[in-house]
Formats: structure tokens, C-alpha cells, sequence
């Protein structure tokens, strides 16, 4: 963390290489948060690279990633990537990799041959997505993109992409699409209609027009275990529209919607006893196909708060939740 081992990694460190003729310290999931190079050297010292199954990088300047490199690359086992704040630029602003040296990083960066689940959150896949997904050496399982900016030209490669139509999870929560055309996502979830089990896309923007181009496959993706939709903007009536299709996917087992535009006042408050009477109404709508585990309706966040108001199939009643 923030560099340096605590005291209890830098004990087990310690007591492994006294003992390496003899004991194997095995590895599967490593966190680094932020880079101190002796530390990192310390680490492989000791552990076998081959074992990592997890890697997490955060807090990390994109000009210390070829350090990694040599690194990277003894990890053949490799299942899962995540990268969280991986800047670009250093504190006086300067970009110090120009596009082919970019380039460059993203095919040693990706290139791993059992990678499964991919996470990036920030800006590092800004502009650099579509590479990102290029150099991946087989069809993720995972793929969560949140944080970032999307362009166009990235929704449209998606359904294009063969290193993501198998996935399993996909969540773009927490980016903006809401001036994008999502007709490319829709083509999407039909090709990955017969494997997907998790689709979150809370706070993105999405309005009625965004959920419509979306239903027809969303219908279609009959594997669905969890979907999230927290935090956009719908009407009551395509609500209903979502919830008559999301009611014959049998798997759903966890359902988060947006409360309705009808739950809020003109000055955008919440009318808590409306919002109860809605959402007593939309439960019926999943009713009426199966039987439904765990299903919720929240409000937009307080921007005093960033609290939201919350009812969920459990307690039938608006609690509030942060």
C-alpha cells in the first residue's frame, strides 16, 4: 500500500527467503497501490510469478508500467486485471507518452494468455479501448469499463470485438452515454445473449430512448442473474415496458431499477407515498410470470446527501440508504 510492505508482508517476506530451499510462498492475488520499485523487487525476489491469478494496480503513473513489464510477463496464470487509476500525465501536466509508446504498453500490457476478467477504472482506457481489447489473447468472461469516456467509435467496435462475445459480466456503470447511440450495445447483448449473467449500467445517463433501443435484447439475454440500472432517467410507462420484458427472464435473482420520473415533484422531490404505491404496482408486473428474489426501486442521489430513497421487495416499504 502507498508503496511500501506492512509490517506483517515484510515479516512473511523475511521468513519465506530464509526458508526458500524449503517452502514455495505462493501468491494468487496481489495488490499494489501505488509503485516502490525496491518494494516490487523485494516481492519477486520471493514469490513465484507463475501463482499470481489477480493482479490490482492502482495509484500508479503510466510511465512506471514498463518497469512492471518484465514482471507482467512471468505471470502466465493470470486470470483477472484491474487497474484503477492509472494516470497519464505527471503533476506538472507534461504527457510523456506519445502514441506509439502508448500503443506499445497497451500490447505488453494485455497480452496475457489466460487473462479472463478485465476491470479499468479512470481514464486509462480513454481513447486507448479498442486497442486495449485488440491485444487480449482470448474471449474475456469479464469485462468492467467504469469512470471513463466513451466515444462513438468505441460503442461501435464492441459488437465487432471477438475477445468480448463470450462475456459472462459486463458492467459500464458510471460512464456517460447518454449522447451516444446504444444501438451497438443492443447487437451486443444479442451476441452474448447465451452467456451473459450480470449487466450493470448504473448512472450512465440513459433516458427512455437509450432503455427502448436496448429491450428487444435485453429480452433475448435469458441467462441474466443480476441486472443494475440505478440512477437513470426513466418514465413509468417504459418501466413497465422493462419490467414485462425482464419478468420472463427466469434467472434474475437481483433487480436494481430506477425509480420513475412520476415518483418526483416539480422541484424534484421525492413523493415517498407515490413512490410506494408505484413500485407496489411494478412488483405485481414480475409477479404475474415468477417469482421474484430480490428486486428494488431506488431514487436519484441527494446532492447534499448522495443519499437516494429505496424500496425493495423485502421490507415493501422506503428506507433510505447512502
Amino acid at each position: 500500500m502507498k508503496g511500501r510492505l506492512d509490517e506483517s508482508a515484510t515479516y512473511l517476506l523475511q521468513w519465506a527467503e530464509q526458508r526458500k530451499d524449503s517452502i514455495h510462498l505462493c501468491c494468487r492475488k496481489l495488490q499494489i497501490q501505488g509503485l516502490s520499485k525496491d518494494a516490487f523487487i523485494e516481492i519477486f525476489k520471493i514469490i513465484d510469478a507463475n501463482c499470481v491469478q489477480e493482479l490490482e494496480l492502482s495509484c500508479i503513473w503510466e510511465e512506471e508500467l514498463p518497469f512492471l513489464n518484465p514482471y507482467l510477463r512471468q505471470m502466465k496464470n493470470l486470470l483477472t486485471l484491474k487497474l484503477d487509476d492509472i494516470t497519464e500525465v505527471t503533476m506538472d501536466g507534461d504527457d510523456l507518452f506519445d502514441e506509439k509508446k502508448r500503443r506499445k504498453l497497451i500490447s505488453q500490457l494485455f497480452s496475457f494468455y489466460c487473462l479472463q476478467n478485465l476491470y479499468v477504472d479512470g481514464t486509462f482506457a480513454e481513447g486507448n479501448m479498442i486497442e486495449c481489447l485488440r491485444y487480449l489473447k482470448k474471449p474475456l468472461e469479464t469485462l468492467c469499463l467504469r469512470y471513463c469516456f466513451l466515444s462513438q467509435t468505441d460503442l461501435d467496435y464492441l459488437p465487432h470485438c471477438l475477445n468480448i462475445c463470450k462475456l459472462k459480466h459486463l458492467s459500464l456503470s458510471y460512464i456517460y452515454l447518454f449522447n451516444l447511440f446504444l444501438e451497438p450495445l443492443g447487437i451486443l447483448l444479442e451476441r452474448v445473449r447465451d452467456t451473459l449473467q450480470t449487466l450493470e449500467l448504473q448512472l450512465c445517463g440513459l433516458t427512455d430512448r437509450h432503455f427502448s433501443v436496448l429491450l428487444p435484447a435485453l429480452s433475448q439475454c435469458s441467462h441474466l442473474t443480476k441486472i443494475n440500472f440505478y440512477e437513470n432517467t426513466i418514465s413509468l410507462p417504459v418501466l413497465k415496458q422493462l419490467l414485462y420484458h425482464t419478468a420472463n427472464l427466469s434467472q434474475l435473482t437481483q433487480e436494481q431499477y430506477p425509480a420513475p420520473q412520476e415518483c418526483y415533484d416539480n422541484m424534484r422531490g421525492v413523493e415517498t407515498h407515490r413512490l410506494g404505491n408505484i413500485c407496489t404496482e411494478l412488483l405485481d408486473i414480475l409477479r404475474a410470470k415468477r417469482q421474484p428474489e430480490r428486486v428494488a426501486f431506488a431514487t436519484s442521489r441527494c446532492i447534499k446527501c448522495r443519499g437516494f430513497l429505496v424500496y425493495d421487495l423485502e421490507t415493501q416499504r422506503c428506507f433510505f440508504q447512502h
